[in-house]
């Protein structure tokens, strides 16, 4: 993760809000879904767990007041399972990235209408989304370095706050 810490440093404006989704019985499908619940208590971040619908979760998003909103989903853009890179939503859609590429570039422009906010995409490497649960090793090694990550920076940010 050393490469992606810069792009989410630089792309982070607090209060971050983290709307994660995918379907957990598809293993590392619901990658995105794992990190927004595991990120659940994190100071400064507001963490939503969209599951297979995040449609459905929109408005808490907004209602959160968001300086920036990072969506995290699993996508298959060719790199080593576990590995995350920060994309624009739109990137998704012109590459054909992911089974979700559609809805999340349409979960962008929304959330952006909506909050007045940049949006990302945090896109997590799959190695197996066959059905079951559970995450792969790679991937679970990802969710919890992107949550110490979170957990770090965020307490950080609100120490200089102070």
């Amino acid at each position: 993760m050393p490469h992606l810490a810069p792009q989410l440093a630089a792309f982070i404006r607090p209060p971050v809000c983290v709307l994660g989704f995918g379907n957990r019985l598809w293993r590392d499908d619901g990658a995105g879904s794992h990190l927004a619940e595991t990120l659940g208590g994190c100071p400064g971040v507001t963490a939503v767990d969209g599951g297979a619908v995040p449609e459905n979760h929109l408005e808490q998003v907004v209602r959160a007041g968001p300086g920036c909103v990072l969506l995290v989903d699993a996508a298959d853009f060719g790199g080593r399972p576990g590995e995350a890179r920060l994309l624009e939503p739109s990137a998704l859609a012109r590459a054909g990235l992911s089974t979700h590429a559609g809805s999340a570039q349409m979960l962008a422009r929304y959330l952006a209408a909506r909050t007045g906010a940049p949006v990302a995409l945090l896109a997590i490497q799959p190695a197996d989304c066959s059905a079951g649960d559970g995450l792969s090793p790679p991937v679970a090694e990802a969710v919890a370095a992107l949550v110490a990550y979170f957990r770090n920076e965020q307490a950080q940010a609100l120490r200089s706050m102070r």
